[in-house]
C-alpha cells in the first residue's frame, strides 16, 4: 500500500519552489486587493481618494499579495510554514537578546550613515534620482491618528513578519539549495536592499538578519531584529515635524551637508559589522536552515 500524503512530499521541498512566480502573483494579488478596496469604498463612507487612505491601502495590498504567494507556494511545494518559521532554541538566552540589541544599534547606525553617503553621491552625480527618492519616501503631511496607527502596525508588525518569511525563509533556503548558502545570503540581502531604496545600508541589515537566521535556526530572531529596527525608525519619524511642506531643494542640500556625519558613522560601525559577518559567515557546504542543521556554529 502506498504511503500517506507525506510520502508525496520531497525530502527537500525547496527543489520544487519557483521564486520567479512571486512578481506575477504579487501584481495580480495586489491589483485584486486594491480593486476590492475601492469597490468597498464606493459602498461605505470610506474615503478612497484620500492620499493617506490610499497609502495605507497600498501597503496592505502589497503585503497581503506577498503573504498570499508565500502560503500558496509553500502549500504547492510541500513546505511546512511552522517548520519554516521554527522555534527559538533554549541557548538563545537573555545575554543573546542583549547582544542582539547591540548588533541592532550598530546596524542601524551603519544604515543611516551609508544612506547619507549614498544620498550625497546621488546629490552630486544624479540629483534627479535623489529628488525622485525624496518625494517617493516623503512622509504624508497632516497625519491623522488612524493613519499613524495603521502605518505603525504595517511597519512594525506586518512588514517584518512577511518580509523575513520571504527574504530569509523562502529566498535563503531556495537559493541556498540552488547556489550554496554564501551566495544565497548575499543575493537575498542585495534584493532586500534594492527594494528598500538603500542598497548598501538596508542590504547589510538584511545580511545580518540572514546570518541571525542561520545562527538561531529560526525566523523569529530576524523578525524581532527587523521589527525593532522598524519600531525605532517609526518612533523617530513620528517625532519629526511632518506639518512643514516638503522642500525638495532643501532636502537635497541637507544630503550634501550630512555626508560628514555619514562618513563618521560608517567609519565606526563598519569594522564591527565586518568582524561579525566574518565570524558568522556560512561555509559553502552549509545546508539550508529548513533542513534543521543549517546553523553556522
Amino acid at each position: 500500500m502506498e504511503g500517506g500524503p507525506e510520502s508525496h512530499v520531497p525530502a527537500d521541498p525547496f527543489e520544487r519552489l519557483r521564486t520567479r512566480t512571486v512578481m506575477p502573483w504579487m501584481i495580480a494579488g495586489g491589483l485584486a486587493f486594491l480593486a476590492t478596496f475601492h469597490a468597498f469604498a464606493l459602498l461605505t463612507p470610506l474615503d478612497a481618494g484620500n492620499p493617506q487612505t490610499t497609502e495605507v491601502a497600498f501597503g496592505i495590498a502589497l503585503y497581503v499579495a506577498l503573504a498570499w504567494w508565500i502560503v500558496w507556494a509553500c502549500r504547492r511545494s510541500g513546505i511546512g510554514l511552522q517548520r519554516l518559521v521554527g522555534t527559538i532554541p533554549a541557548r538563545f538566552d537573555g545575554s543573546a537578546w542583549i547582544a542582539l540589541a547591540g548588533l541592532l544599534a550598530v546596524a542601524m547606525a551603519f544604515s543611516y550613515g551609508s544612506w547619507s553617503v549614498f544620498a550625497y553621491g546621488l546629490a552630486v552625480f544624479a540629483p534627479g534620482v535623489l529628488e525622485f527618492l525624496i518625494e517617493a519616501l516623503a512622509t504624508e503631511p497632516d497625519q491623522t491618528l488612524g493613519y499613524r496607527l495603521a502605518m505603525a502596525v504595517i511597519a512594525v508588525v506586518v512588514a517584518p513578519v512577511v518580509e523575513e518569511v520571504f527574504f530569509r525563509g523562502i529566498l535563503v533556503n531556495r537559493w541556498g539549495r540552488r547556489w550554496g548558502m554564501p551566495t544565497a545570503v548575499v543575493a537575498s540581502s542585495v534584493a532586500f536592499g534594492i527594494l528598500h531604496a538603500n542598497p548598501v545600508g538596508i542590504g547589510i541589515v538584511g545580511l545580518v538578519a540572514a546570518l541571525l537566521y542561520l545562527r538561531s535556526g529560526t525566523l523569529i530572531v530576524p523578525i524581532v531584529f527587523h521589527g525593532a529596527n522598524n519600531l525605532i525608525a517609526t518612533v523617530a519619524e513620528s517625532m519629526s515635524d511632518v506639518s512643514v511642506p516638503l522642500d525638495i531643494a532643501a532636502e537635497v542640500q541637507a544630503a550634501r551637508d550630512d555626508v560628514a556625519i555619514g562618513v563618521i558613522l560608517v567609519g565606526f560601525t563598519l569594522p564591527v559589522l565586518v568582524w561579525y559577518i566574518r565570524r558568522r559567515w556560512p561555509a559553502p557546504e552549509t545546508v539550508i536552515p529548513y533542513a534543521g542543521t543549517g546553523r553556522a556554529g
